[in-house]
């Protein structure tokens, strides 16, 4: 008995393959899949970090590209449930077998990659992570540099026996990567500059995992002068690391994550770049198109409370009978392994309960999800402390 090709089911059992040419390149820029995310511990919500990354291989099918680029935290840590990295490894077998290993997956370590916990440690030392997993096991193709080599020793080609090198030519891109430099990489991008060959046969793509500053409020990143040497050299500076999605002077592109990994995420635009490199009178023209991915939906309620309610009971039925009356409009017959299946962000305002009425999220949460159709909810108590009275502070003065 064989196991069902994904893509078969999906795609039917046939692929045109891209064959226009070397003058002619065409491929996915993606990054921050986030594999093995957890998030708020729901198994449908791992499980939509998995979908989308099922769906970016997908699109690199149905466009016939010539390759994809991961830019990073590809994985969330390395902590990782067994039945979710067998299903990770079957969907890129999957995608080999059904491509014919014709559209090569190529990846750098993020931050994320390298962490042995979601909020925990990195291994960088010890150079763990599963994305050397799946490159011994021939899935993706992971570069690396030893920067402490010499300027033309830095960026070695990528050898398929011994699953190592820092740079890969298909057709007339040449693409160089680094695994995460830390938090400041100016030095290290110097001796990168160096090591890059400037060929004008050639189209150099840099896959790097740093973000750039000014693009996410209150998050560091590189001041985009210190990298502009890098100009002369790169023709497509391809990112990970920010999860909202940005371009830069046409020659900077950030794709953002692939699902939202926290509810901030929500408000940025994310998907991934599809890339048309043509050559022509012996010039590169280049075309970057946007594309969305079809991600969990999320909703945002805000519900006052400004009655004295008595006990917890009273208050959790008045806020599912807003609830009820707000989201009547949404499909109850629906899985929640379907992304049409939201989220919801519930804010809570107005005045504070008593001591007698404090609200259980947890068990809230588990009400709301029983009687609408919510994939999960994540409960935000925004309510105004009672105002202390003359009396009150007397009497704290007393005691």
């Amino acid at each position: 008995m064989t196991i069902e090709n994904c893509f078969e089911t999906i795609l039917g059992n046939s692929i045109v393959l891209n064959d226009t040419g070397h003058d002619f390149v065409k491929f996915i820029h993606a990054s921050d899949i986030h594999l093995g995310a957890v998030q708020y511990r729901n198994d449908y919500r791992s499980n939509d970090f998995i979908q989308a990354f099922q769906e970016i291989l997908e699109l690199a099918i149905k466009h016939h590209v010539d390759f994809i680029l991961l830019g990073g935290d590809v994985f969330t840590s390395l902590e990782m449930l067994p039945g979710k990295l067998t299903k990770i490894v079957k969907i890129l077998n999957d995608f080999k077998e059904f491509t014919n290993g014709t559209i090569l997956i190529i990846a750098i370590e993020g931050n994320h990659d390298i962490r042995k916990f979601s909020r925990g440690i990195r291994f960088e030392r010890r150079g763990q992570s599963w994305l050397k997993l799946l490159n011994n096991l021939g899935l993706i193709v992971l570069l690396d540099a030893d920067l402490d080599a010499l300027s033309e020793e830095i960026f070695e080609l990528y050898n398929f026996d011994t699953k190592r090198g820092g740079k890969i030519q298909i057709k007339n891109v040449m693409i160089y990567g680094t695994r995460y430099l830390g938090e400041k990489p100016i030095s290290f991008l110097s001796k990168i500059r160096k090591a890059i060959v400037k060929n004008d046969d050639l189209f150099n793509i840099l896959l790097q995992h740093f973000g750039i500053e000014g693009q996410m409020e209150n998050v560091p990143g590189i001041n985009i002068e210190d990298i502009q040497h890098l100009k002369h050299r790169v023709n497509y500076l391809a990112l990970g690391h920010f999860h909202k999605q940005f371009i830069l002077e046409n020659w900077i592109y950030n794709p953002g994550s692939s699902e939202a990994v926290c509810s901030v995420d929500n408000s940025f635009k994310r998907g991934v770049f599809l890339v048309e490199i043509l050559k022509k009178f012996e010039k590169f023209e280049k075309k970057v198109s946007i594309i969305r991915l079809i991600n969990r939906k999320y909703l945002w309620e805000t519900i006052y409370l400004n009655n004295e309610f008595r006990n917890k009971k009273d208050i959790e039925i008045f806020i599912l009978n807003r609830l009820s009356s707000s989201l009547k409009y949404l499909n109850f017959d629906i899985h929640p392994s379907n992304p049409q299946m939201p989220i919801l962000y519930l804010i809570l305002k107005g005045k504070e309960p008593s001591r007698s009425c404090r609200i259980n999220e947890k068990d809230l949460k588990r009400k709301i999800c029983y009687n609408l159709p919510l994939v999960d909810v994540k409960i935000y108590q925004k309510f105004r402390k009672p105002l202390k009275t003359l009396d009150s502070y007397i009497l704290a003065g007393k005691s």
